[in-house]
């Protein structure tokens, strides 16, 4: 991609392609690698650059990043940075590009384990169990009070008081009885 690059434009000295880490993917020439890795790191000393050229010397420097990927182009100072800059990030564009399709196409990592899932139909137990349960019998519930009944045992004298805290129903019968209306005994 890099000798690509080189090749159509006039007057590029040395070409690189790094990652991230600053750590070289490709250079044209592969002499010039090691000197274009030097400029890089004086390039990343002015901070993190996304794109621009610089005029050092007799020198262009040319430089972008896209993505994980950072370019940098060494052309004569006769060159014109737009056009260098352009194709640059073309480059860049192109080298993202590749990597992106190359994720999709990887497979997917395993899943992770799942917890274990439940069947729908439950087997039945066939064995007995160790001990046996004795079953809780219940008394019948005696019939309730009458609330007129209620209201008349609450007269006497003998009941206990209750604590402020607690419900007490035959007052709240009491309390209630005159919110229902007087047909409402003949319709049940």
């Amino acid at each position: 991609m890099t000798s690509a690059f080189a090749a159509g434009l006039p007057d590029v000295r040395a070409c690189l392609i790094v990652s991230r880490d600053g750590l070289s993917l490709g250079s044209h020439p592969a002499g010039e690698e090691s000197r274009a890795l030097s400029v890089w790191g004086r390039v990343q000393e002015l901070g993190d650059v996304e794109r621009g050229f610089a005029v050092v010397g007799d020198e262009l420097w040319v430089f972008c990043r896209r993505g994980p990927y950072a370019a940098l182009a060494i052309a004569g100072a006769s060159s014109r940075a737009g056009v260098v800059l352009d194709r640059l990030d073309q480059m860049a564009l192109v080298a993202e590009e590749d990597r992106l399709r190359k994720e999709g196409l990887r497979a997917a990592g395993p899943e992770p384990p799942r917890r274990g899932r439940l069947s729908l139909h439950r087997e039945r137990a066939t064995s007995r169990p160790d001990r046996e349960v004795e079953p809780v019998i219940m008394a019948e519930p005696a019939e309730p009070l009458d609330v007129v009944e209620m209201v008349e045992a609450t007269d006497d004298p003998a009941t206990p008081e209750r604590d402020g805290m607690e419900v007490d129903p035959v007052a709240l019968a009491r309390e209630f009885a005159g919110l229902l209306p007087a047909d409402a005994d003949d319709k049940e």
